[in-house]
Formats: C-alpha cells, sequence, structure tokens
C-alpha cells in the first residue's frame, strides 16, 4: 500500500521536520531556466538538500534548473550523483556543472532506473518533457505498488495544477483507481518539501521492511 496519502504540513511533528537520517534525494527539474523565481526555488531546494545533511541524486545538468540546484547543493557540502545517457553526456560536457559522482548509461530508460534505485525520497521541480516523464514513471510505479518512496512535487506558480487535473480527470473517467493514493504530494517552499520528504522518507522504508518479512 502506497504510504503517502495527503498529508498536511502542519500535521508533520516537529521533530520529523528537522530531525531525519541521511537521504539520497533525487531532484527531478529541467535543463531549461524557467523563470527568475523558478531558478532561486532550484537554488534554494539545493541549499537545504547540503544544510541538512543529504546527497543529491539528480540528472547531471550544469544549465537551467540541474544547474543551479546542483551547485547550491554543492556549495552547502552536498555529496551529488549526476545520472546521464552517455549521448547528453557527450552533447552536455563543456557545461559548468559541480564537481559529482558520474554514472554514464547506454538510454534514457537506464537513466531512470538509476535514479530511481538509488534515491530514497524524489522532489520535482518545473521542467519540460523529461521532468515529467520521470514524475510519471515514479507515478505509475507507485499506483502498481511497485515503489513505497515518496515524491513531492514542489509547486512553483501553480505549475503543477494541471497534472493534478490530469490524476483527477483519469479517476473520474475510470482509468485509474479512485480508491488508490494518488502517489504525489503538492509542497509549496523549498523547507515544505524537504519537511514532507523527512517525516514520509523512513515511513516508506519502514513499509518496505515490513512487506520483506
Amino acid at each position: 500500500m502506497d504510504i503517502t496519502a495527503s498529508i498536511e504540513h502542519d500535521q508533520i511533528p516537529e521533530e520529523l521536520r528537522r530531525e531525519s537520517s541521511v537521504l539520497n534525494l533525487c531532484v527531478f527539474c529541467g535543463a531549461r531556466p524557467g523563470s527568475a523565481e523558478t531558478l532561486s526555488l532550484a537554488r534554494e531546494v539545493g541549499h537545504l538538500i547540503g544544510l541538512e545533511g543529504h546527497r543529491l541524486v539528480y540528472g547531471a545538468g550544469g544549465s537551467g534548473l540541474m544547474g543551479e540546484l546542483a551547485w547550491a547543493a554543492f556549495r552547502a557540502g552536498a555529496e551529488i550523483t549526476g545520472v546521464v545517457p552517455r549521448f547528453l553526456y557527450e552533447r552536455e560536457r563543456g557545461l559548468s556543472a559541480p564537481p559529482q559522482n558520474s554514472a554514464i548509461t547506454d538510454t534514457m530508460f537506464e537513466r531512470k532506473q538509476i535514479m530511481i534505485d538509488r534515491s530514497d525520497a524524489f522532489v520535482a521541480l518545473p521542467g519540460g518533457y523529461g521532468t515529467m516523464d520521470e514524475v510519471l514513471e515514479v507515478v505509475s510505479l507507485k499506483y502498481l505498488n511497485a515503489c513505497e518512496k515518496p515524491l513531492i512535487l514542489l509547486d512553483d506558480d501553480n505549475f503543477w495544477e494541471p497534472f493534478e487535473a490530469v490524476d483527477k480527470a483519469l479517476r473520474q473517467r475510470g482509468f485509474v483507481d479512485d480508491r488508490a493514493c494518488r502517489g504525489f504530494e503538492i509542497a509549496h517552499s523549498a523547507r515544505e518539501a524537504l519537511d514532507l520528504v523527512a517525516a514520509l522518507a523512513p515511513l516508506a522504508d519502514r513499509a518496505v521492511q515490513e512487506t520483506r518479512s
């Protein structure tokens, strides 16, 4: 069962908001910059990941939101793993990305698999087709009970509202079981996103252990 049922930020115990184990936190986001506000949000997420001692897993880029996120995490002391398919690595190697452990894959499919397998939780910032693909991959796995890890969509200027509308329409039209949890949470600030991760990731790990026992 997916444990990431809807949870309000003010329902998270204070001790869980601020005290968490070190997590491998995967961030999905765009290689293009978007707005100035979104760039600032990416920097804040990266800074908090490093400040709280987490490790960043991301798509290895040095441009757009990915670059801002990664440099902020690096400057705040985070260990970084960048996962990138070979064809993108060859195309973008000249772009300035921070020092990181690189995992170079043969395909985009393998890239997603490694990012999902190596992470304890996911945060999605705004992005393009690649970001949508990664988010839908995790949502699909969670719907099929093949992944318990939490996914937090970090909303910026109501970016994820259309995504929520699609989820609602799929349920209303009978293509998704309306009894199933939707597989993602919405956060409206970087702080709220990291607090949700801190609260939900241990529950997901506990659920996996109980399934195996």
